[in-house]
């Protein structure tokens, strides 16, 4: 190889092209470095360092408010503030007195009668009502069991609670759930001493059977009372169809219309049969006697006379406009009366009905038509159920964590967003 003079170099050593080399790889380095520094300190880059420091402040302290801090409380309060809770379980069921009929419903599914259904799910509510709250507060020692000082702050019922504070504050301690098929009510409440959550048990489930007493008891009076509205009704309409009917019968003169009616019947058939044989021994007499003599004369009479009667008769049965100080038409006389009997007959048969329906609601009155059977009674607890403390602190940071997460996406959003 030659040089730009022309002339052939002399030979480098090997020492003096490792100093050659060295010296331009610290030169490239030094305009490297030159270069990232100006791009640091540009206008650019100082909002680029300044956007990924606020960034990363935002997360840890989204992590500090939804995570470290919540996690932190929980722990502190559950771990060492929280108060214990006994909790105190009875099972019962509601049932109806009256024998089991032949329901297929409830033959193949085992699910109670809806009355029965019904009378179960007004017992489990009046459990978390105002009316249940009042009843302890008076009779077991309601406010003394849940504002009691071995309660912490944050679990105790406060003394200036308002009542419906203090019954939604019940409705957070005391459950009661139906279990289906059968219809048993397992009743849950919780308490700060063992002894209270029994003692209070124990109130609901009396309370819970007067209250179903006062049910039969209400049902039994309505149904009685009812029955025997419904026979002092029937009594009254008895007493004026009979006294209607006593009246038509003294102003009619007649006691039995269809018995009257039979008699005249009778006696106009008589009377025809007598006016047949009269005049048959008229004509066989005519040919042989003059009908001037005495005896036909005796026979036209009579003939005459059956006539007359036949006519009476039939105008007392049938015809109307009859005349004065005679007696009244008898059909007439009959109709009106046979509406009386019959009103009279339906009054009787009325009253028959209710007095049998009265005997028959007080003789049902004297049984209950529903039950409260208690199969499990409350105990005391050996050991609290509530708080579970290591399961409480583990939910309130699981919820931390989720939360930060969210909160950490939003931030990603709306920092690549501007």
């Amino acid at each position: 190889m030659r040089s730009e003079t022309g002339m052939t170099p002399a030979r480098i050593s090997p020492r003096e092209r490792s100093e050659r080399i060295a010296r331009s790889l610290s030169e490239a380095a030094r305009r490297l470095r030159f270069s990232g520094s100006r791009a640091v300190y540009s206008p650019a880059g100082r909002k680029a360092r300044r956007h990924k420091l606020i960034s990363r402040l935002i997360l840890i302290g989204g992590f500090i408010g939804f995570v470290a801090l919540p996690g932190i409380v929980a722990t502190v309060y559950f771990g060492f503030l929280a108060s214990r809770q006994y909790e105190a379980e009875a099972r019962f069921t509601v049932r109806s007195g009256a024998m089991a009929g032949l329901d297929a419903l409830t033959s193949l599914t085992g699910i109670p009668s809806i009355q029965i259904v019904q009378d179960t799910q007004v017992v489990t509510s009046f459990i978390g009502s105002r009316a249940m709250v009042e009843h302890l507060q008076q009779a077991a020692g309601f406010n003394e069991a849940y504002m009691t000082k071995d309660a912490d702050f944050f679990a105790r019922l406060a003394r200036d609670d308002t009542i419906e504070e203090i019954v939604r504050y019940w409705r957070h301690m005391v459950s009661s759930k139906i279990q289906l098929p059968g219809g048993t009510v397992i009743l849950s409440l919780r308490a700060f001493r063992s002894e209270d959550a029994v003692r209070l048990a124990n109130a609901v489930l009396d309370a819970s059977e007067s209250l179903v007493n006062d049910m039969n008891e209400r049902a039994r009076l309505d149904s009685i009372r009812n029955a025997t509205s419904d026979l002092q009704f029937a009594a009254s309409r008895l007493a004026k169809a009979r006294a209607a009917l006593e009246i038509a019968r003294n102003r009619e003169g007649i006691l039995d219309a269809d018995a009257e009616r039979a008699k005249a019947d009778a006696l106009l058939t008589a009377l025809r049969q007598r006016l047949i044989d009269l005049q048959q021994q008229y004509k066989s007499t005519v040919g042989t006697v003059s009908e001037t003599a005495p005896q036909m004369r005796t026979l036209k009479a009579n003939i005459e006379v059956t006539q007359k009667q036949i006519v009476e008769v039939q105008a007392g049965l049938t015809r109307a406009g009859a005349e004065p100080g005679k007696s009244p038409i008898l059909s007439a006389s009959m109709t009106r009366l046979a509406m009386l009997e019959l009103e009279n007959q339906v009054a009787e048969q009325h009253y028959a009905t209710a007095a049998t329906a009265l005997e028959g609601v007080r003789s049902a009155s004297l049984t209950k038509q529903i039950y409260l059977t208690t199969y499990v009674r409350p105990t005391l607890a050996d050991d609290s159920a509530y708080p579970r403390r290591g399961l409480s602190i583990l939910v309130v940071f699981l919820a931390g964590a989720g939360l930060w997460a969210v909160f950490c996406g939003i931030s990603v959003a709306i920092r690549g967003y501007f």
